[in-house]
């Protein structure tokens, strides 16, 4: 009863097959079965060849049965097939429909399942690609962004303008795939060419030795116009890009002019030999940021170096630094030769400055410093200056001092140094040794007295130190 019931759950088509298979093997079979029981096994006496042709048409109809059965299994077979490739995540396949039933409608149906789950995949792989291009551009603006931050700490710590310049070309090298990076500056006397200032990944001698004359060629002509030049496979390159590319046996360039206060100062050359490479938007983008950045390190560095020319102390000791007392030592031997007046001049270097340093850390050597130029500034006249020349280096500059009177001042100082306790654990004291000059007994100008006076150190540290001469 069970059975009838799920069978008549069956869609019509495929139900109908399955009562016609089922009567042709089983009720067709059964009742001639029981004709023949009733007539032949039992029977008055029978016509044997009338037995033989009921016992053929018998088998051809279980026969005829089991065909249609096969029809309508196999399908089903191959469906069950196709969904368990399905599963295996195998969608190249497709299930021949061969009937119009239930059957060849679920063919059908499979076939466009399949379909669509092919569609989503390819779908899947092409929005895996573009999730794979995404992270690549993130990846990327990633790298420019800390690249850039890296750069703007180096331009705002002073950095030297070398190391600053190296330190682009290096950031662009890596941006650009398996790129090179080429940055040009003026030469110092000389500002109408540009010479090789940094570089990154160039192995081409060309790029290597390449000097760029203002308004000449292709990179001259874009340094005087200020407007970048690229060259890649989407761009016809000119008759003057093709010749800059063959000449130098480049491929894809990018040339950037660096512009400070409207004015180009450099050039960043940037390139590949990648087939098909295309500079896109966002390349071109990032490429003129870098260029600003170097172009605000070279204004950084003119600035650093005007203010450094401005200044006139050391930043350790307030002391007058060394160029402010050269300029200060020629007003007053000027001022002397016309009042007929002395002026005198005296070097101090600290003896065995660098093993005091060594033993004793740069906390303790800064704390020394200082407590030795408090020493020098004491012993300054009221018209005189005391000054630090380099690091174990300083001076006194004496207006209306004869050198007799300086040296007297010099031996002062050297005994104050000599006695003074410094706060330091192993090295605890030290000694200076001195030369002073006169103005025009030593020489006739600053440059004449200052080295007068740095011969007096040398003598004084060759006969045992601690002494002024």
């Amino acid at each position: 009863m069970d059975f009838f019931k799920k069978l008549s759950l069956i869609p019509r088509g495929l139900r109908y097959k399955l009562l016609i298979a089922f009567c042709l093997m089983s009720i067709i079979p059964l009742l001639v079965s029981l004709y023949m029981v009733r007539d032949y096994i039992f029977p008055p006496k029978g016509d044997i060849l009338s037995l033989s042709w009921v016992l053929f048409f018998c088998v051809v109809i279980t026969f005829l049965g089991l065909v249609l059965a096969k029809q309508m299994v196999e399908p089903v077979i191959e469906m069950a097939i196709e969904t368990r490739r399905i599963a295996d995540g195998d969608v190249s396949h497709k299930l021949e429909i061969r009937t119009e039933d239930e059957i060849g409608d679920l063919g059908r149906s499979i076939n466009e399942i399949t379909l669509n789950i092919r569609g989503k995949i390819e779908e899947l792989k092409l929005y895996g690609e573009e999730t794979k291009l995404m992270n690549t551009e993130i990846r990327k603006k990633v790298l420019v962004l800390s690249s850039l931050l890296q750069i703007g700490e180096h331009i705002s710590s002073f950095a030297e303008l070398a190391d600053i310049m190296d330190l682009i070309t290096d950031k662009i090298s890596h941006i650009i795939n398996a790129g090179y990076a080429v940055l040009f500056l003026q030469k110092p006397n000389d500002p109408t060419t540009l010479e090789v200032n940094a570089s990154a990944s160039i192995s081409n001698d060309n790029l290597r030795h390449l000097e760029i004359k203002v308004g000449k060629d292709l990179l001259g002509s874009a340094l005087i116009s200020g407007m970048p030049v690229y060259s890649d496979s989407k761009i016809k390159p000119s008759k003057e890009v093709q010749d800059f590319r063959e000449e130098n046996n480049i491929k894809n360039f990018a040339a950037l002019p660096i512009i400070s206060r409207k004015k180009a100062v450099g050039l960043i050359l940037i390139g590949n030999d990648a087939e098909g490479f295309e500079f896109k938007e966002d390349d071109a983008d990032v490429l003129k940021i870098f260029a600003k950045q170097a172009a605000i390190a070279y204004e950084s560095s003119i600035l650093t170096k005007r203010a450094k020319e401005l200044e006139i102390k050391d930043d350790l000791t307030d002391l007058y630094n060394e160029k402010y007392i050269a300029e200060r030592l020629e007003e007053e031997i000027r001022r002397a030769v016309i009042c007929q007046r002395p002026c005198s001049y005296i070097v101090f270097s600290i003896d065995d400055f660098d093993k005091f340093r060594t033993e004793n850390g740069e906390l303790a050597t800064e704390k020394a410093l200082k407590k030795l130029a408090s020493a020098f500034n004491r012993h300054a006249t009221e018209i005189g200056r005391a000054a630090r020349l380099s690091g174990d280096s300083f001076a006194l500059l004496l207006p209306e001092k004869n050198k007799r009177e300086a040296y007297k001042i010099a031996e002062d100082v050297r005994r104050d140094v000599e006695n003074m306790e410094l706060e330091s654990e192993k090295i605890r004291r030290l000694t200076i040794s001195g030369g002073v000059s006169e103005n025009p007994i030593d020489g006739m100008s600053a440059a004449e007295l200052m080295r007068k006076a740095a011969t007096g150190v040398s003598v004084a540290r060759t006969q045992g130190k601690n002494r002024i001469i």
